[in-house]
Parts: C-alpha cells; structure tokens; sequence
C-alpha cells in the first residue's frame, strides 16, 4: 500500500469509532504476526521443511508478510485511531517500508505461481533445475526489484506529486507523481497479476488433462468382461464421468480461492492508486475525488492480504502437521471440524511417462490385469496432481 491521511478512525471520528477501529485493526495486526511467526518457526525448528527447495518461496512470502505486520501495519493502525500522524520524520521511511514490503510480498506470490506452473508442466527439468541456488536467485530479484523502487525514489523524493506538502509532521499523506504511480503499480501488482492469471490457468488446464486421463483409464479398467450387460458398463462410465467433474471442480474452486482473494485484497487499492494522481487538486469547499477514508479502507483490504497467506499457502499437511505440534494441539488439531484447507505449496506431482501410458492404452483391450496393475500405478502418481491442490473436507 502507499501512505495517505488517517481514514476511518480519524479526523473529527467519535471516541467509540477509533475504539472500534483500533480493535478491528489490532485483530488484524495480530493474526498477521501469529500466523507469519507460525510458519517461519516450523520452519525453523522442522528440517524435512528447510530441506524441500520450494518451502523457500513460503517461506519468503512469510518473512514478507510478517515485516508487513511489524514495520508498517502499527504505524498506521496508530494514526488511524489517534487521527494524526505522530512519529513525525520518520514518515518516509514508513512509506519505503510500506512499498518495500507489499511489493515483495506481491512478487513472492508471483513467484510461488511460477515455480508451481513449471513444477506441473515440466516435472524432469524442474527436478534438475530447481536447485536451492536458483529459488535463492528468484527470491532474491523479488527482494532486489521491492527494494529498488521504494527506498531509492522516495528517500530522493522522485515519488511526490509537485504539490505535495512533506513540511507538516502532523501529516504523512505522501501524494504521488502520475509517473511513480503507474510504474510502480505495474511493477508491484499488474504485471505480476498477469503472470498469476496466466500461470494458474495453465495450470488448472494441465490438472484438467490428468483428471481427464484419469477417468479414462478408469473405464477402460473397469468391468468389462463380454457377459456383463450394457448398462452395467455405461453405469460404470456415468460414474467415472462424474468423479471426473468433481475433481475439474475441486481444482477450479482452489485455485480460484487462491487468486480470488489476492485479486480482491488488492485490485481497489491499485485501482485507486492509478486514479488518484489524474484527478484535479481539490478545490476550496470541494470534496477529493476519492475521500481518504475510502483510500484507507482499501489500504488495509490489500495489508489483509498477509494475514490470509499463511493460511492459503502454508495449510498442507506437512506444515499443518508441524503447527499442532508447536502448539501442542494433537488432539484438538486433530479432531477439529473445521474445513482442513489443503492448499499445497508444492503442487508439483505428475511425472510423465509416454511410454508406459502407450503401451498401457494397446494393453488395456487383451490383458485386463495387466491393464488393472498400469492403471492403478498410474492412477496413484496423476492423482497427486489433484491432492495437491484440492480442497478437502474432513466430513465430506
């Protein structure tokens, strides 16, 4: 998020409004800081997940999203409820935060989509290329690309609009220039978003295929034999169909979850933050375009954003595993009715065999059991694509 005046707790907001506020606000801070604490300490206390390459684009995303809540969520949350902003010089410097971290912690999900995408799409190359060396590389341009466009244009003041007053200390409303707004909208959102949108399509496409392949191998598993009636076989194929579908769903529903929620933290902040620069100064007696309580809503939707990344990309079963025991939770974790969300960080499974899958397709007609054996092994390994990335329900 970018900076702007105290919103809905401040100003002339009555005394049980800013106490509702800093509520809402503490809450928010709070389940931010546990959350984010949470996975860094499984992390850090587990080696089976320091040793997988891929637990270190979660792990960044958490780092991201736990500065998040210590350097640039309290500062706010203070002004909101007091109305003013109180820490005077150091407004600048809350601003470079503020970028710094919402952009890494928006080029860490990009991240995350593009390691899973190539995990899917090129499973034998992404085992040999995906050393901890180059996810450090790919970590390391995230961090390098939030770093340059906060602290260096706003510590040299590229980032103000030419009729912003940075004199008053009471007052951390740092207007942008059209110029930094747009570049570092695309940089810290668009063009990331876009490469989200195009990578998880590709891969619900690519999991649709194996769903697909799945159920075809089921059918021409199943019974079959000459004897059996017609109708048996087409019931069997009806229901093969309709677990098929449901798969289809269950990965549409997830990863739609997954960007649904970043899309809506995020998209009326960015929105906003291309608008604002293009709309005339505000006239005496005349409203803003967009008043600062609205800016600051928004604010706050996209800093929502790292309180729910934990649960959305840090939920599989290895780290769910690791949080009950740090809470020392077994029983209660275990027996829990709450919806078990299994957004796995992984998503990487299917490794292709076109030669086994030709031979099993001419083998399936004549030897049934050998056609039994090749689906159930194929089966096994395709269904870890949809594992990976369903949404399971313990009740279900």
């Amino acid at each position: 998020g970018r900076s702007a005046s105290p919103g809905p707790g401040g100003g002339g907001g009555g005394l049980s409004l800013r106490a509702l506020t800093g509520c809402v606000l503490c809450v928010l801070i709070v389940s931010t800081l546990l959350g984010n604490t949470l996975v860094c300490a499984a992390v850090i206390k587990f080696r089976h997940l320091r040793s997988k390459v891929t637990n270190s684009f979660v792990i960044s995303l958490a780092v991201s999203d736990l500065f998040v809540a210590v350097l640039v969520m309290p500062w706010r949350a203070v002004s909101e409820v007091a109305g003013v902003w109180l820490f005077g010089r150091f407004c600048d410097t809350w601003v470079a935060f503020d970028i710094m971290c919402s952009t890494a912690s928006i080029l860490n999900l990009c991240v995350i989509s593009m390691d899973r995408y190539w995990a899917i799409s090129s499973p034998f190359k992404y085992e040999r290329r995906m050393t901890r060396r180059f996810a450090f590389l790919m970590i390391g341009v995230a961090w390098t690309l939030s770093i340059l466009i906060s602290f260096i244009p706003v510590q040299l003041s590229w980032h103000r609009a030419d009729n912003s007053t940075a004199e008053n200390p009471d007052d951390c409303n740092a207007s942008l220039n059209r110029t930094y707004a747009i570049s570092s909208s695309l940089i810290s959102f668009y063009i990331p978003v876009v490469i989200m949108v195009g990578t998880y399509t590709r891969i619900f496409r690519i999991a649709q295929t194996q769903i697909r392949r799945i159920s075809s191998l089921e059918r021409a598993a199943g019974p079959r034999a000459q004897n059996q009636r017609v109708h048996r076989a087409s019931a069997h194929d009806e229901s093969a169909l309709k677990t098929s579908f449901k798969r289809e769903t269950k990965v549409l529903k997830t990863l739609s979850i997954i960007m649904g929620v970043f899309v809506f933290c995020w998209l009326p902040f960015f929105v906003l933050n291309c608008v604002v620069p293009f709309c005339d100064p505000d006239r005496a007696g005349e409203p803003p375009c967009v008043s600062d309580t609205t800016f600051s809503i928004f604010v706050w939707f996209g800093w929502a954003n790292s309180s729910l990344n934990p649960v959305i990309y840090a939920f599989n079963a290895d780290f769910r595993k690791a949080f009950s025991t740090i809470l020392g939770c077994h029983r209660y974790c275990a027996s829990s009715a709450v919806e078990a969300v299994d957004f796995s960080n992984e998503l990487v499974s299917y490794h292709h065999d076109t030669t086994m899958q030709k031979e099993g397709a001419a083998a399936v007609g004549n030897h049934r059991s050998h056609s039994s054996m090749l689906f159930t092994e194929t089966r096994r390994t395709l269904m870890r694509v949809i594992v990976k990335i369903s949404v399971t329900n313990k009740y279900e």
